[in-house]
């Protein structure tokens, strides 16, 4: 088939943990390139509050 083909870049999945308790509530897909680093204010289930959350990039 013809547009079926998966793309290749320099996109990776990162996981998102919070500062707080450091649970991975979220995982993303970033830039490698451009973003080497996250950090993003989200909502942590066991907080139960919004929190700081880093990326790191490997995954179980």
């Amino acid at each position: 088939m013809a547009g079926t083909k998966k793309k290749k870049g320099a996109r990776i999945n990162v996981g998102l943990l919070c500062t707080t308790c450091g649970k991975q509530n979220y995982v993303v897909m970033i830039n490698k390139v451009n973003d080497p680093k996250l950090e993003i204010k989200k909502y942590c289930n066991q907080c139960r509050t919004h929190t700081l959350h880093k990326s790191k990039e490997k995954l179980k």
